[in-house]
């Protein structure tokens, strides 16, 4: 296998389209420095996949692009494509014939070709991979790298090992699989991560699980229970109640007698008490009289003492005056002597402190003049020495600068190629997934359609229980409505019946006949039963019949007699009877009047004409005035206020119960016909909702729900697996994507790091002269600090000594001068004082004159107020005995009120008893009627539970009590907790068995790793052994036969796989402890000695020496052509050079030139027709 052709453009300076054909054997390409025949070199490597800018001899990979001259614009892109005949089959491809290219554009986006399709970078690294022609393989060979597999710096000599050894390919298996093991490593450890939560989580679950069913199953109990005695006790509670409403009414009609009496005592109490008001006014006057003669007495009395206790006062203060008189002088006397005596001690003490002043002055003079020297010299020196550390800090920075730089591209090329690896083993993993996925997807679709089927059937479901659900609380509303209208009804009912049954607004006399001989008449009634109207009209015909509503109708004139008589005999008054057989047929009555709306049996016609014949009815009073005319007419309103022959006006307030008496036992059948009619439509109500509630339970939520959760449950599983696979995916494309920015922003680094090593070397020797120069001016300016701080200590001990003196004598002349000042100023106030004491003196003795005169004047009022105030006295004794024997008769009304009150408290606490136990009851009926619709959303009616035959109320309620209490220990249950168990068990299933499924993973990776070492070592030992052996039989023919040489691996390494190996070479007669100390030729011949000793072992199909003998003598050189020569009936060799006796070895030549700078261009020839020529 061979290179036949290489095509360049745009790649460095082939600008233009170049072609190079090569044939087998040996080809030379020569050429002057600086015209480009290296970048044919460069073009090899890059086309097979280099991806080190630095190996290209470029800061980035953009700069391989053609970038223009002054007369050439830039190129957009590069490409170089490569053509190899596989006419071996070294290559793994059916082709005999391969072509790979490369292009690059300036955006930055790359391709790789092979025979004109697409493929990516590891396609190719692949294509070549343990073929020895991959682009840091040993096929293409430049002088620098023999430096480099000499010193072996980054290993570089052992990959050329293990691409002869073909381990490669194991290598890149081994290292794909330890990412994926870390990869695994790390996904188990999210998973375990995760699975700790579901695990927490599906035992919180299960707990509350657990405790919903027995809360379910307690629950259940509890309200079959509780229905079964909320509807005994409200059983219990309606035959309770009847016999209490019978005492309540009993309690209120004593009430009525008791409140009549009230009224009276209090009516007697209130005039009494208008009199007593009276009585005490006149008292309280009396009373204020005597209080205010009372009051000046004292105020009198104490004017007096306030009075003499001034005099004494006064008195007192002149004799304390007169003492500190006698004592001012004295002290002023002794102030006197004592300012004499400090004058004279000052004057001695000037002329001391004027020598004192002017030697301090002079003193401070010459200390201010040195110290100023010294600070001057001092801010030079700390200039210098902050100049001095800040030029040394620079100069640091930039040693450790430039260190780090070396250091980092060191680094970054190493970091660029393993950037590259990893990305192309992501992509690959993420192919693999991509393909996982899109198989479940198909299987998510079916799942979703299985389970969106299912949905929709439980949704319609929903709905129908939904509708069936409002309808319940429609028809229950309904109920509710209905019943409330029935209470309403039957409460009316209840009132009109007491009100009939009870005749209370009947006269005693009426009362009588109706309730104890009625039976004894063929017929007896009271107009207000027979006559009936509507509501509008109740009123007016209630206002305009007045007392002919307890008018009593009979039969007969001698019923009508017989009743009389009963009255009479009985002593129950008298009462007003309508016999009907002496009213006539019809009697006129006028057109319009009220008995057009007032409605009677056909027999009490008669009786109604005769009542309201001659009645109109207005809609207001003046109205009802306009169209009265007659004696005989009677207008009423609507309100109830009647106008009576034109003449009368009976009106006032209307009652609450105004019209209701008027056709009563009428109001009460069709009350009764109401209630009757609510009845049945709330028992139509209960069917229908009785209906709807077993239509509600026919609908089985529960499996339709069981059938969604297995579809869902299998369709999360798939969710699940894909969310792995989209996790995965995701997590690789933010790895490649932060390995690309890391790639891109690790090239720029590059190119930029190199530049500033550039600008760093000046300045460094710029900042170690000045650090010289600033060192020795910083010696000079501490000599010089040194002198002047010697003078100004001398300077400073001077001055504090003069400084002290002169303080001393100045402290004493201003204690001396502070004497006097405070001598004169005692002087002045003594003086001042004397002159104020003798003046108040003369004051304090004409107030005292001043009070005696008011003492007589308040002794004579004195004795004036005491004579009005014994008058006054009398007034109020009358005053207060009138006003007792009021108050007696008071207390005599108030005692009979007291007793009178006392029955009717006792008689309000019984109604008040008796209705809180109504109320009660009332109130525990609706308690128990609202907990049952509230709780379980049913009326007591529909309650079919009952306590169970041998349970008592009492156990029934224990019961409850333990399964409330058990409810309670339970606490709040969380109602979906079953479902929620069930799907977080389903997921902790899920990822147990994901669990499972990575540690299989993982240890089936470890096995890989394992075989992968065991391969790969030996086939690494077998080849090493092979090239020793064939290293020291080519450096023999190289150097001489006595000429030590081996090959030494480190068998010390923890990983044989990445074991140093060391070359050992020491030609005749020297000794060196390194073979970095050879000469370069040496070391050329030594590095050429190796590479052919891997060649003998595995040839490369092709072999590029890019001035690998530049370094070597004429001997050498010889040699080394030898050897080429000798190898290139297995190998293809391409040689970059300058010497003749190279080019002489080959078969074929190819020269570059630059006849336009920047732009190269390529001659060739064949040098055997030259020959012929």
């Amino acid at each position: 296998m061979y290179i036949s052709e290489l095509e360049l453009q745009g790649f460095k300076s082939f600008a233009y389209n170049t072609k190079v054909s090569f044939d087998k054997g040996i080809t030379a390409i020569v050429g002057p420095n600086g015209c480009g025949k290296s970048n044919i070199v460069d073009s090899m490597r890059w086309v097979l996949g280099e991806q080190r800018p630095t190996l290209l001899r470029s800061s980035s990979m953009s700069n391989v692009i053609f970038n223009g001259t002054a007369k050439k614009n830039a190129l957009g892109m590069a490409e170089v494509s490569l053509t190899l005949i596989n006419n071996k089959g070294l290559l793994p491809t059916e082709y005999n014939e391969v072509t790979i290219a490369r292009r690059l554009y300036r955006s930055g986006e790359s391709e790789y070709l092979i025979n004109g399709t697409t493929c990516r970078l590891k396609d190719i690294n692949e294509l070549f991979m343990d073929t020895g022609m991959s682009s840091d393989a040993y096929s293409v060979i430049e002088l620098k790298m023999v430096e480099e597999i000499l010193n072996d710096k980054n290993n570089d000599r052992r990959k050329l090992f293990e691409e002869a050894a073909g381990i490669t390919r194991y290598k890149e298996k081994r290292k794909r699989t330890f990412r994926k093991l870390e990869d695994t490593q790390k996904d188990l450890q999210r998973v375990e991560d995760i699975l700790v939560e579901v695990r927490k989580k599906t035992k919180s679950l299960e707990r509350q699980a657990d405790k919903a069913r027995k809360a379910k199953k307690y629950n259940k109990e509890l309200e079959q229970l509780d229905k079964a005695l909320n509807k005994h006790e409200f059983s219990k509670i309606q035959e309770e109640l009847e016999p209490l409403k019978e005492r309540i009414g009993n309690a209120d009609k004593e009430k009525k007698e008791i409140l009549s009496k009230t009224k009276k005592l209090e009516q007697e109490e209130e005039a009494a008490r208008e009199a007593l008001s009276e009585k005490e006014r006149k008292q309280s006057e009396a009373q204020r009289r005597v209080s205010q003669l009372h009051s000046k007495i004292r105020d009198t009395e104490t004017n007096l003492q306030i009075t003499r206790e001034k005099i004494s006062n006064e008195e007192g203060v002149i004799e304390q005056y007169d003492k500190d008189i006698e004592q001012s002088e004295q002290d002023l006397k002794d102030l006197r002597e004592a300012f004499q005596s400090s004058q004279a001690k000052l004057e001695t003490f000037d002329e001391d402190l004027q020598k004192a002043e002017k030697n301090l002055d002079d003193s401070k003079s010459r200390y201010s003049e040195i110290q100023k020297q010294f600070t001057a010299e001092r801010k030079k020196l700390n200039k210098l020495e902050k100049e001095f550390s800040s030029t040394n800090s620079e100069l640091n920075n930039l040693q450790t600068k430039r260190i780090k730089i070396e250091s980092r591209l060191e680094n970054t090329e190493g970091d660029l190629l393993r950037i590259r690896e990893e990305i192309e083993d992501l992509e690959d993993e993420i192919a693999n997934f991509r393909g996982e996925k899109k198989m479940l997807s198909s299987k998510l679709d079916q799942a979703t359609e299985d389970r969106d089927s299912q949905q929709q059937q439980l949704q319609e479901a929903r709905e129908k229980r939904e509708k069936l659900s409002s309808r319940q609380e429609e028809l229950k509303d309904k109920i509710r409505s209905q019943q409330s209208s029935l209470d309403s009804v039957a409460s009316e009912i209840q009132l009109l019946q007491d009100i009939a049954s009870s005749n209370e607004a009947f006269p005693s006399s009426v009362q009588f006949l109706l309730e104890e001989h009625s039976d004894r008449f063929p017929f007896m009634d009271v107009v207000s039963n027979l006559l009936s109207t509507d509501e509008e009209h109740a009123v007016a015909l209630e206002a305009v019949l007045g007392e002919a509503l307890n008018f009593v109708v009979v039969d007969t004139l001698r019923d009508a007699r017989e009743a009389a008589r009963l009255l009479k005999e009985q002593e129950k008054g008298q009462a007003t009877f309508i016999p009907l057989d002496k009213l006539a047929d019809s009697y006129p009555a006028e057109e319009g009047s009220m008995v057009e709306v007032v409605h009677t049996e056909p027999r009490f016609e008669a009786l109604k004409t005769l009542l309201l014949g001659h009645t109109f009815v207005f809609d207001s009073v003046e109205n009802a005035w306009q169209h009265i005319s007659g004696n005989r007419q009677t207008g009423v309103t609507l309100e109830g206020e009647v106008i009576t022959s034109g003449h009368f006006l009976q009106s006032g307030s209307k009652s609450q119960n105004a019209g209701i008496r008027v056709g009563l036992q009428d109001k009460i059948t069709k009350l009764t016909e109401q209630r009757d009619k609510l009845t049945s439509e709330i028992d139509g109500s209960r069917e229908r909702l009785q209906q709807v509630g077993e239509q509600y339970q026919a609908i089985k939520l529960n499996e339709l729900e069981q059938q969604l959760k297995e579809k869902e449950k299998h369709l999360r599983s798939i969710e699940n697996k894909i969310n792995s696979f989209e996790s995965r995916i995701q997590i690789y494309e933010k790895n490649i994507g932060e390995l690309r920015d890391r790639r891109e922003a690790l090239t720029s680094s590059e190119g930029s790091a190199r530049d500033e090593l550039d600008q760093l070397h000046p300045r460094q020797k710029e900042l170690q002269q000045k650090l010289k120069k600033l060192h020795k001016q910083q010696e000079e300016k501490k000599q010089t600090l040194q002198e002047l701080e010697e003078e100004r200590s001398i300077a400073q001990s001077r001055y504090n000594d003069a400084q002290l003196k002169h303080q001393d004598l100045q402290n004493k002349v201003e204690n001396h001068e502070r004497d006097i000042r405070r001598a004169q100023d005692g002087i002045k106030n003594l003086k001042k004082r004397l002159k104020m004491r003798s003046e108040k003196t003369k004051e304090a003795k004409k107030r005292i004159t001043r009070y005696k005169s008011s003492i007589e004047q308040l002794e004579d009022q004195f004795e004036n107020l005491k004579t009005k105030k014994r008058e006054a006295d009398k007034q109020l004794e009358q005053a207060e005995e009138a006003s007792g024997k009021q108050r007696g008769r008071i207390n005599e009304i108030e005692k009979e009120l007291k007793e009178v009150r006392r029955r009717k408290e006792v008689n309000m606490e019984l109604v008040h008893h008796l209705a809180m136990a109504k109320e009660k009851f009332e109130m525990q009926i609706e308690n128990l009627s609202d907990h049952i619709w509230e709780t379980y959303g049913v009326l007591m009616d529909q309650i079919d539970e009952k306590l169970p035959e041998d349970t008592e109320a009492d156990e029934a309620k224990k019961r409850i009590a333990w399964l409330k209490q058990k409810l309670k220990k339970i606490g709040d249950v969380n109602p979906l907790a079953i479902e929620e168990y069930e799907e977080e068990k389903e997921r902790l299933d899920f990822y147990e068995e994901q669990i499972g499924d990575l540690h299989q993973a993982a240890e089936e990776l470890r096995e890989t790793i394992d075989k992968i070492n065991k391969t790969a070592t030996e086939r690494f030992n077998r080849t090493f052994e092979k090239i020793r052996v064939n290293f020291q039989k080519v450096f023999h023919t190289l150097f001489n036969d006595d000429d030590y040489c081996d090959l030494v691996i480190d068998q010390e390494a923890e990983d044989p796989l990445d074991a140093s190996i060391e070359i050992k070479a020491n030609p005749k007669g020297k000794r060196p402890s390194t073979i970095n100390q050879l000469s370069g030729g040496e070391k050329t011949l030594t590095a050429i000695a190796l590479l052919f000793a891997i060649y003998l072992v595995k040839p490369s199909p092709f072999c590029v020496l890019d001035e690998v003998d530049a370094p070597l003598d004429d001997a050498n050189i010889e040699r080394f052509a030898a050897m080429i020569k000798r190898f290139s009936d297995d190998t293809q060799f391409i040689i970059i050079t300058h010497n003749k006796k190279t080019m002489s070895k080959a078969e074929m030549m190819y020269g570059v030139t630059m006849p336009e700078t920047g732009i190269s261009r390529l001659v060739g020839v064949k040098l055997d027709e030259v020959a012929e020529a």
